[in-house]
């Protein structure tokens, strides 16, 4: 029984391998339309593509609030700079040595020769207020087209209140 059932077994085996040549030459075209090998790879590069999108929008983003930051810190170094002056002239003085140390210490995201100070300073009756404002001109942060870019020119400015404390 042992040789019998060896010899029908080994039977069906061929006769299944030959019935799956014969699907496979009958329907060539079904085989290649149920084959799965190459799925994943067309998923991984869907994903991919959107993965990488989202990635480099937040990096662009990233690199323009960052700079957004910076100049407000360098608008603010020279305000407080600019109080410890004593006239006009030297208030000024300050705050542009101030403002340019703030921006050279950002240089690599900064680049300072785009950075164009204005300082103003005009009196009332609570003292004098000074102005300091800088505009920021830079494009190396349009990196992709559907990532809106940043004004043509940033503008950061705030006003600071000089008062004579001895009244």
């Amino acid at each position: 029984m042992n040789a019998l059932s060896m010899n029908a077994s080994s039977h069906d085996r061929s006769n299944d391998q030959s019935d799956a040549v014969q699907q496979g030459k009958a329907s060539g075209s079904l085989s290649v339309l149920s084959d799965e090998r190459g799925s994943v790879a067309i998923e991984f590069a869907f994903v991919a593509a959107v993965f990488l999108a989202i990635l480099f929008g937040i990096i662009s983003y990233g690199f323009q609030f960052a700079t957004r930051i910076a100049l407000s810190y360098a608008v603010t170094e020279g305000g407080r700079a600019a109080v410890a002056g004593l006239d006009a002239g030297q208030r000024e003085t300050y705050a542009t040595n101030a403002i340019n140390r703030a921006l050279d210490a950002y240089s690599p995201l900064i680049d300072p020769a785009s950075a164009a100070l204005d300082l103003q300073e005009t009196e009332d009756t609570q003292g004098n207020r000074l102005l300091v404002r800088i505009d920021y001109t830079d494009t190396r942060f349009s990196l992709l087209p559907f990532i809106p870019a940043p004004e043509a020119t940033m503008r950061v400015e705030t006003i600071f209140v000089v008062t004579d404390p001895s009244g």
